[in-house]
């Protein structure tokens, strides 16, 4: 004897709703990311409270950029953006950057492409920086 099986079509319509809506306030999150980082070199994606964000925002600004940084905490939209940034793949959440608006990573990526010597190179490519 199996599980009792149901279909889409079989689920009360309130559930249908609400997947919906789960959906619509997913995709406004990704929207709203997407606008943050528009015509933006860099951007920061933080917590005013994480040590690891402010080292990332610390060295960034030690080559003259000028990162837009979004602190979730205190922004009223914060927790829809950090579940937005979460499904872009961020984990942790906090720091994300954004460089040329494309995902560069959290504290991890930006500390590998330093160690690399590539960070500079990104920054400049993106405007954030000149030479």
């Amino acid at each position: 004897m199996g599980f009792p099986t149901t279909s889409m079509t079989d689920e009360p319509e309130m559930s249908k709703d609400y997947n919906f809506l789960r959906m619509s306030t997913s995709f406004h999150a990704m929207d709203s990311v997407t606008r943050l980082v528009a015509d933006k070199p860099v951007v920061i994606f933080s917590r005013s409270s994480c040590c690891m964000s402010y080292s990332i925002k610390t060295l960034i600004c030690g080559f003259g950029a000028n990162p837009t940084v979004y602190e979730l905490d205190q922004i009223p939209n914060g927790q829809q953006i950090e579940r937005a940034l979460q499904q872009l793949g961020c984990k942790p959440t906090v720091p994300a950057v954004f460089i040329g608006q494309q995902l560069v990573g959290g504290a991890k990526e930006i500390m590998d492409l330093q160690l690399q010597n590539q960070l500079v190179t990104l920054l400049i490519r993106a405007g954030a920086i000149w030479v």
